[in-house]
């Protein structure tokens, strides 16, 4: 810095002598002293490095300025009350990166740069890297990867703007046995990260992947590997069939486990194999396909209220075959029969002209185990499905409190969207394959109606994934070991 000093003098019978100093500062002078003592510690990509500062009243911060590793030009500052720095994006535990550390006065004087050599420890991206693993499953891939300095969160809907930890960008590229390619990227700020590439064919696809940072540091591509993705079956729940005197009947595969089955119908056209019928509801005549139960009907010895979210409120099915589940699809009861939910009429003739999604009895929230034996502890939760907070269910209905409205307190207006996922059904996608599963329970946890009384269940559930034993085999096997009894 280049200082100029311009003494004006003045002479003055009546003023003695009058001086003015004017100090201009550039980038390379100062009275400050260079940085000294300096060591560091390896971090996950990057460093922490520690110096001596020079004491001086007018020292204003630390910089240390470094080049990353993408060729972009950094610099971090530091506190005059502290005696550390930290460098990151030095994703390379190889190389050694050198850091100039400076101290810069309250005028931006800066000393001369003091040199130090880091060498990095192992970035996280590439440990990210180093874990990650990739598990084919119907219809697509999973992948898992643990990342060090992710949130650690069970649940990535905990996890907002404030949450501490580092988000990870997973980029997967796929190549089908006809050539073409695809990229994927995913991306979590979970330590313990699921995620998932669906919608691909049954095949074999060769798969590399990378990781980023936030920053854009990137790890070498991943060797290329083969992944042979099985295909994702519906798993039958019937058979249809000519029958001479009836037409098409159905024969069933699924069927209920009456000695389990505990959700007792309050009608009886109302059955708890509704929901696997293959009707999702129906205008025909007057047809009601779903399971229904209520607290106060007579048939029903529930007492005033149902007793939600426990063994009474089960159905149990034999699917008579061994799967594993890769997602659900559940829908509403989709008709009202005597009242139009919406248009304001209190009575109809028969079927309502307008949709009962969202009404106040139709189920809101459900819970799927399933088992290889009716044994109690063989039981394991397969999906907590609760709709109002289904991610796939689109903008969800608006609670209305309106008692003019024909007479009712608790009421939701659905949007076109909501409208919309309960007609294409809402899905669950499970994070991995099940367990081999035979036997499912479905437990009654809430509906949309704020008192509990009265439950209109499911009018259709299907279930997504692998046969492991198909009906005809399971029977097969069955038959065989009953002989060997006899």
């Amino acid at each position: 810095m280049n200082k100029i000093i311009k003494l004006f003098l003045a002479s003055s019978v009546c003023c003695g002598i009058a001086v003015t100093l004017v100090s201009c500062s550039d980038d390379d002078d100062t009275s400050l002293t260079a940085v000294s003592n300096l060591s560091y510690e390896p971090t996950m990509g990057g460093a922490i490095i520690t110096y001596q500062a020079p004491e001086s009243n007018d020292l204003l911060y630390i910089k240390a300025s470094y080049t990353n590793s993408l060729g972009k030009k950094v610099s971090h500052a530091a506190s005059i009350y502290d005696n550390k720095v930290e460098v990151d994006g030095l994703a390379d535990e190889t190389k050694t990166y050198p850091i100039a550390v400076s101290a810069v006065d309250k005028w931006g004087g800066e000393t001369a740069a003091t040199i130090i050599n880091v060498q990095p420890g192992r970035s996280y991206i590439n440990i990210v890297k180093d874990n990650l693993t990739i598990h084919p499953m119907p219809g697509g891939f999973t992948v898992l990867w643990e990342n060090p300095v992710g949130a650690d969160v069970s649940n990535a809907d905990e996890i907002d703007d404030k949450t501490v930890g580092k988000p990870v960008y997973v980029v997967v590229t796929y190549t089908d046995a006809e050539g073409v390619t695809r990229t994927r990227y995913l991306v979590s700020k979970m330590r313990n990260a699921k995620s998932r590439v669906r919608g691909l064919f049954e095949g074999t696809y060769d798969v590399t992947y990378r990781v980023e940072d936030s920053q854009g540091n990137k790890t070498v591509e991943s060797a290329r590997a083969p992944y042979s993705v099985p295909p994702e079956a519906e798993f039958r729940k019937f058979e249809e069939r000519e029958d001479p005197k009836g037409g098409t009947v159905k024969q069933y595969i699924w069927t209920l486990v009456p000695k389990l089955t505990t959700l007792q119908p309050a009608w009886d056209d109302n059955v708890n194999a509704a929901f696997f019928d293959g009707i999702i509801d129906s205008k025909a005549g007057g047809y009601h396909g779903y399971a229904a139960t209520d607290a106060s009907h007579s048939s029903v010895t529930y007492g005033a209220a149902l007793p939600w979210d426990t063994e009474q409120m089960d159905v149990v099915v034999d699917m008579h075959q061994v799967v594993s589940i890769s997602r659900l699809k559940a829908w509403q009861r989709a008709y009202h029969y005597g009242d139009q939910p919406y248009s304001g009429a209190n009575q109809t003739e028969g079927v309502s002209d307008d949709y009962d999604y969202y009404q106040p009895t139709n189920l809101k929230h459900f819970k799927l185990f399933g088992a290889m034996t009716l044994d109690e502890d063989a039981w394991f939760l397969i999906k907590d499905c609760d709709i109002a907070t289904n991610s796939t269910a689109g903008a969800l209905p608006q609670y209305w409190t309106n008692p003019e409205y024909l007479g009712k307190t608790n009421v939701y207006m659905p949007t076109n969207e909501s409208y919309q996922a309960a007609l294409d059904g809402h899905e669950w996608e499970l994070d991995e394959m099940t367990d081999s599963v035979r036997y499912l329970r479905v437990r009654m946890v809430e509906n949309w109606d704020l008192s509990k009384r009265q439950v209109s269940g499911l009018s259709e559930l299907n279930l997504y994934g692998a046969v492991l034993v198909s009906p005809e085999e399971l029977a097969a096997k069955e038959a065989a070991a009953s002989v060997r009894k006899k």
